[in-house]
């Protein structure tokens, strides 16, 4: 009898042990744990890249589940790290969360029925992942508030390649259905009223009417023919009469030109602070998942 128990008890560890397919620190992942997660990676995947959710396309992405299992072991123990220092959310931040995204639907089976879609069975699979993932961007934020990009290395980044860009023209428009009605705004333009103040109350342009307008600086051929035509021949100040394209009717205020030549450094500072950070933050993730030594076992898959 006592043999066939430490026989049984031993099966039961090894069958156990078969389902784990990573061990980070004291933690374990399971492989049903690893499949959820998975399967939405690779939903997200074939979403992002135009394709159907088939049996086909998914056996193109196997190659990626070991590698997911190494990356989804990396961040578990980032998760660890998170709850060490007392990141984890509040259960009633969660709750805000989730009520926000149910507001979004008409009915808590249409919500339900969203989540299945997606992938997740079920509202406490969705809970935790959230909770999950305010962790690890609060974590992500404390740390990455305390890496800094030295100027001298930011001056040093931007002269051994100095960004350039064309000339550009920075302007407005407000467009109308009709010619009739362009033509009683260009009079009104023409008696003092503001450029800004017509394109909100007229404009057709849902992207830029609540902005006055206003399209930001760009170079020429940005736009169709006729109104790019109309827009380079002005000068800056200058209001055009209407121009007619597939849209409608457009008024054009040029508002300044911004001459060819190297983008200023204040300009590009961010865009070249993001990728050195980027790096920075990998380096310093890799070090705070240290104290959790991490063992992936693919060949479980």
């Amino acid at each position: 009898m006592r043999l066939f128990l430490a026989l049984f008890l031993a099966l039961g560890l090894a069958l156990a042990q078969e389902n784990v397919v990573a061990q980070v620190g004291p933690e374990a992942i399971t492989k049903e744990a690893f499949e959820l997660r998975y399967g939405l990676f690779i939903k997200s995947a074939l979403g992002q890249l135009g394709l159907p959710d088939t049996e086909e396309t998914r056996a193109l992405l196997a190659q990626y589940r070991a590698p997911y299992l190494e990356a989804l072991a990396e961040e578990r123990a980032l998760l660890l790290r998170a709850q060490r220092e007392g990141l984890f959310p509040k259960e009633e931040e969660v709750e805000a969360r989730v009520r926000e995204l149910r507001g979004a639907f008409p009915s808590e089976e249409a919500f339900l029925e969203a989540l299945r879609g997606a992938g997740l069975p079920d509202l406490p699979t969705y809970r935790t992942l959230l909770r999950e993932a305010l962790a690890l961007e609060a974590l992500e934020a404390r740390y990455r508030a305390r890496l800094q990009v030295s100027p001298a290395a930011l001056r040093f980044l931007y002269h051994l390649n100095p960004p350039r860009r064309p000339a550009l023209a920075c302007a407005r428009h407000i467009l109308v259905p009709t010619l009739e009605e362009a033509k009683d705004l260009l009079n009104r333009l023409e008696r003092g009223a503001s450029f800004a103040e017509l394109a909100q109350a007229h404009s057709q342009d849902p992207g830029s009417a609540p902005q006055g307008g206003a399209l930001g600086c760009e170079a020429r051929g940005a736009y169709v023919p006729a109104f790019d035509q109309a827009l380079w021949a002005l000068r800056p100040g200058e209001v055009s009469a209407p121009v007619r394209t597939e849209f409608g009717y457009h008024l054009i205020l040029l508002e300044r030109l911004l001459p060819a030549g190297r983008v200023p450094l204040e300009e590009v500072a961010e865009e070249l602070k993001a990728p050195i950070l980027d790096r920075a933050w990998e380096r310093l993730s890799r070090a705070l998942i240290r104290p959790y030594p991490i063992q992936i076992f693919p060949e479980r898959l």
